[in-house]
């Protein structure tokens, strides 16, 4: 293919030459560097500037000349001074119009906010992002507010936002929208002006690491959008708020913020409901992983496009258009719920060092079965269903519980039937020990990580539940079953025997009341393991595990929890013997032993 333009004609290795050259060269070059931003301004004003049409998108690769033109476009309007910035066609497609008859108004915006980032170890949070404070105004396309501000909002870290969808698109194969549409601006002086060539929603972006308290911007030149404040915006007042011109909108409470196209809130009469459904939500969310109070208000954001995914985490957290209309839907949220919604603010909970190797996708979703469960009153999930459960551990016990196997479905099993035996408590008890752990306790490696959770579990449930998680293939150490010996085991789950076998374990043999011809062995079965018989063998000699080998034995039965004995009796006088305790099922056999004692003399 060849691209001409005037005389000049391209082909497309040399169109793609030159978007390669160009490309790192548009990501630091200042506006103000002579004659080369408007060269390529001239370019794009002859070429005209590309429109992304929203259902049939643009393809990466199918015309470089065509790329290498977007990309100069995004660097002309990522530093262009807001004065001199236009009207991207593009924005008619997404994020939407604002009519030339809306007011374009002043307003003093006054600042409250507590917020603070979350700690790095959310990893998948994005915990140290700028926090995000609505202004409920809208910047126009190409068209310049003017912020006033105190003189303490200076130098301070602090930006102003244009724009709310922040996920970029660069790496996509096809486009639905403009790969970049959020444009922020430092506060260098008490009076500065802003704008987006797509429009946006303008926010006060603070920074992570403490509290902004209380502060004020004067805007001039914005357009309102709708916003419901949960607490604050009356009904009687959000009947003409819902009709702001904005295109897009916020519902918000003091833990959660949607923001949405505002045709889905253009007619939606139980704002206050919804909310209250919403915050209850996300309170649930943080007291089941322990994390209270929880720093930041979440937020979720719906494109038309976003970087990966149906959803993803992150802050905001990012969702297709799709699942607007149903998350501003109370009777949908409270009959149907959204369990990849629940799923991502999951996500935005998870802390690295309590997520184990292969749960990504599995420590999220104690927030989806939880929600679904209590809140929503639905399982929410086919996976969940019992028979689903039945066949995914009958395939992982049945393929040898191998751990580099246990990932979401199978290792949200493992957690669930811990759930089903004492509740979330004992694994949100576990969750909560993480954030105060000293250095030196952190789990680094995976070895590391799959004992310090088992441990942990153990101590909060009161069991020991290190045969529990090596029955599912944990690499336990013998440090970790060490540790928990104080602590009872758990017996009554239904993997054992169900789809795997347990072994025995028997500690604390003795021998006691030895006389010149008997002697009372006793010994503790602390696992009974799973149809476990038991055989004591003695003799004056240690024959080690060859049963055939020992001159007596004695058949004890099925183990059972507890303390157990057996009298020997016609001992011979002052003889030593030996006594070792055969366990034995259907893995095979584990000996205990040996003991040594002597009888008294005639």
């Amino acid at each position: 293919m060849e691209h001409s333009h005037g005389a000049i004609t391209l082909s497309d290795e040399q169109a793609s030459t030159i978007g390669t050259c160009l490309s790192p060269l548009i990501s630091f070059v200042p506006y103000d560097y002579p004659d080369f931003w408007s060269r390529l301004h001239h370019v794009v004003n002859s070429s005209g500037w590309t429109i992304i049409d929203a259902q049939y998108g643009h393809e990466f690769g199918q015309d470089p000349l065509e790329d290498t033109l977007l990309t100069i476009e995004s660097g002309i309007i990522s530093v262009m001074p807001p004065s001199l910035i236009p009207s991207h066609p593009s924005h008619a497609e997404f994020p939407g119009v604002i009519q030339a008859s809306s007011p374009r108004i002043q307003e003093n915006i006054t600042f409250h906010s507590n917020q603070t980032g979350l700690p790095s170890q959310f990893g998948y949070s994005q915990a140290r992002s700028m926090i995000l404070l609505s202004t409920g105004l809208y910047a126009p396309p190409g068209e310049q507010v003017f912020a006033t501000m105190p003189s303490d909002l200076i130098d301070s870290g602090a930006m102003l936002q244009v724009g709310v969808h922040s996920d970029t698109l660069w790496h996509k194969s096809t486009i639905y929208r403009f790969p970049s549409i959020v444009r922020s601006f430092t506060i260098e002086s008490a009076n500065i002006s802003i704008a987006n060539a797509f429009g946006g929603p303008i926010y006060l972006a603070v920074p992570p690491e403490g509290p902004l308290g209380s502060t004020w911007i004067n805007f001039d030149g914005a357009v309102k959008a709708p916003k419901y404040e949960h607490g604050e915006t009356t009904s009687s007042d959000w009947q003409s708020i819902r009709d702001y011109p904005a295109p897009w909108a916020e519902v918000s409470s003091d833990q959660f913020i949607m923001s949405v196209p505002s045709s889905e809130i253009r007619t939606l009469d139980n704002p206050e409901d919804l909310m209250d459904f919403w915050e209850q939500a996300l309170e649930m969310e943080h007291d089941l992983y322990g994390f209270t109070p929880w720093p930041r208000i979440e937020r979720a954001v719906f494109d038309v496009q976003i970087s990966a995914g149906w959803m993803h985490s992150g802050y905001p957290f990012m969702a297709h258009l799709a699942s607007a209309s149903g998350a501003v839907d109370l009777s949908h949220m409270e009959s149907e719920g959204d369990w990849g919604m629940f799923h991502e603010l999951g996500h935005n909970h998870q802390w690295m060092p309590s997520t184990l190797p292969g749960t990504t996708e599995t420590g999220c979703n104690f927030a989806s079965v939880y929600l679904m469960e209590e809140l929503v009153g639905t399982s929410g999930h086919s996976a969940t269903t019992s028979e689903q459960r039945h066949q995914r551990m009958t395939n992982y016990f049945g393929s040898g519980a191998d751990i580099g196997d246990w990932s979401v479905w199978v290792a949200l099993d493992t957690y669930l039937i811990i759930k089903e035996e004492w509740g979330w408590a004992p694994i949100t008890d576990a969750l909560t020990v993480y954030y105060t752990l000293p250095n030196s306790e952190v789990p680094y490696t995976d070895l590391e990580e799959f004992n310090a959770w088992v441990v942990h579990l153990s101590d909060t449930s009161g069991y020991n539940l290190a045969p529990y998680h090596e029955a599912w293939g944990f690499p336990l150490t013998n440090e970790t079953h060490d540790s928990l010996l104080h602590l009872p085991v758990w017996v009554d789950d239904p993997v054992r025997g169900n789809y795997a076998v347990f072994d025995s374990i028997i500690r604390n043999m003795s021998a006691s009341y030895v006389t010149s011809t008997s002697a009372n062995l006793l010994w503790d079965v602390y696992d009974n393991g799973t149809d476990t018989q038991i055989t004591v063998y003695y003799g004056d000699s240690d024959h080690g595990e060859s049963e055939s080998s020992w001159p007596s034995s004695e058949y004890q039965g099925t183990a059972q929890v507890g303390s157990a004995s057996i009298l020997l009796e016609d001992l011979s006088p002052s003889t030593t013997y030996h006594a070792r305790i055969k366990a034995s099922n259907s893995n095979g056999q584990i000996w205990f032993g040996p003991i040594t004692w002597t009888t008294s003399g005639p």
